[in-house]
């Protein structure tokens, strides 16, 4: 019980530090929650009031055989209508045309419970923490994808990545890098698989209207191989880049100064250059094969301009890509690239 109560008391404590979220809403959360030895609070939505706010877990895996995988689940007050549970899956097969679902919930199908297993669901979707292992699954248009990592869920993060604008506060988190991950994959058309590789889970919480929140941003996460990295950066509406840091393992994290992006190639299929300037060494990334272009707003047709004015127009871009560090060897991994609008 005292490691519990501690644990909670650290996790209180960062969130204090923070500053984004109001004290006395996590306070009572931990009070009420049961005493259970293996209790997470990882997990648990704030399903706060503000219009604008959107809370989300992404959770990614990049498999052996080359595919790339993507789930992630929202709870959002943003645009039209009461506070709604979203979820969506990704995945794209080395070869061969993607699959995607999603769907849309009432507030009634977003659940969390604690105790031996932690779980958050959403409507056909869940993620939780059991034992020593963690995981997501959808069940979404005749498909399933299921992702196991090997680890618990906890605070990787290492940098606070915080960003305040006016009244509003926005504050990603990671939670698994470089993970081994199990996959199984049921979709259909298609004969059920299996694949291993290397996972990835980062949170977001957000009260900042997300038009506000930046012109651009950059992700970098080589999650196998023998590199690492993981690099975040904005820019943001007022000029400054920040966060902007990239780590290649523990204690080996650096802060830098800004970025350009340089764009070739056709509209919806462009390449790109990254240039990360610092103290030292700049960090080049080069984009390689295109894995998917993201235009939320786009896909809602008319409906889309009654959300613009809340949302903006943003645009994502995702890339197999290599980074090079000065003498340090290359890095491969998954490149993102989001744009405010196009």
């Amino acid at each position: 019980m005292g490691s519990t109560l501690l644990a909670r008391a650290s996790r209180v404590a960062h969130v204090k530090k923070a500053r984004s979220f109001s004290i006395v809403t996590v306070l009572v959360a931990a009070l009420c929650a049961p005493v259970v030895a293996s209790a997470t609070t990882w997990l648990r939505p704030l399903f706060l009031k503000r219009s604008t706010y959107g809370e989300s877990f992404t959770f990614i895996a990049d498999l052996d055989d080359g595919s790339y995988v993507q789930i992630s689940m929202s709870i959002t007050n943003l645009g039209l209508g009461s506070t709604r549970g979203l979820c969506r899956a990704l995945v794209i097969p080395p070869q061969g045309p993607p699959w995607n679902g999603s769907a849309h919930f009432g507030l009634a199908a977003v659940k969390w419970t604690d105790g031996q297993v932690e779980r958050l669901t959403i409507g056909t979707c869940s993620a939780w923490v059991e034992g020593a292992t963690s995981g997501a699954e959808v069940q979404l248009e005749r498909g399933t994808v299921r992702l196991v990592f090997g680890e618990r869920i906890q605070l990787y993060s290492p940098k606070d990545s915080i960003v305040s604008v006016g009244e509003g506060r926005y504050q990603t988190e990671v939670l698994l890098y470089r993970t081994p991950v199990s996959a199984a994959l049921s979709l259909p058309g298609e004969p059920p698989r299996d694949h291993s590789g290397a996972g990835y889970l980062d949170h977001t919480r957000n009260t900042v209207p997300p038009r506000d929140l930046a012109n651009r941003w950059i992700r970098f996460r080589a999650l196998r191989g023998e590199n690492s990295l993981l690099l975040l950066g904005r820019d943001g509406r007022d000029g400054r880049f920040a966060p902007l840091w990239a780590c290649r393992g523990a204690g080996r994290c650096r802060e830098y100064q800004s970025f350009r992006l340089k764009r070739d190639g056709p509209d919806k299929a462009p390449t790109f250059r990254v240039n990360v300037v610092g103290a030292e060494e700049a960090i080049q990334i080069r984009s390689d094969r295109l894995l998917y272009r993201d235009a939320p707003i786009e896909r809602l047709g008319v409906a889309g301009k009654l959300v613009t004015p809340f949302t903006g127009s943003p645009v994502t871009y995702v890339y197999r890509a290599t980074a090079t560090e000065g003498a340090n060897p290359p890095a491969d991994g998954i490149l993102e690239v989001e744009l405010s609008g196009e």
